[in-house]
């Protein structure tokens, strides 16, 4: 799927999730990782050619800080939606530099924010992920 078709449609479809087991790990044991509270973000770049998609996202609520199985479905569906409306920022940054990018968002506090916060702390997110993603463009991966 064309880059024009998937930021005309903005949608989160199945293309677009990180469901493989040994890139989810291969994110996690990746030391590329920021923090803006809530969110904490885990990233790994790849070859042009190596996910199916530009971009594919995990999104993570753990049980450990969301006890209750009605908070963790509320933040998984706050960042999907806040990451659905930003991801074009990414995408046209990885389809310029042939390259993919596998992403895990985590939610990292033990309430629920609200969807304002939640779309403020998505952009500063986004905006932060560039700009580390620009420098390793830059001077090469750290």
């Amino acid at each position: 799927m064309s880059l024009t078709n998937i930021l005309m449609k903005n949608t989160f479809g199945k293309h677009e999730r990180l469901c493989n087991k040994r890139r989810i790990g291969e994110v996690y044991a990746s030391p590329c990782r920021i923090t803006v509270f809530p969110l904490g973000v885990r990233w790994k770049l790849y070859d042009a050619a190596t996910l199916p998609c530009a971009v594919q996202v995990v999104i993570v609520a753990p049980k450990r800080k969301l006890h209750h199985a009605v908070d963790r479905n509320r933040a998984k569906r706050l960042m999907r939606e806040c990451w659905r409306q930003r991801k074009g920022v990414l995408l046209e940054m990885m389809e310029r530099q042939g390259k993919t990018l596998a992403i895990s968002i985590s939610y990292l506090d033990s309430t629920v924010c609200d969807y304002r916060q939640m779309e403020q702390r998505m952009d500063k997110m986004v905006d932060k992920l560039a700009a580390h993603l620009a420098d390793d463009e830059r001077g090469g991966e750290r």
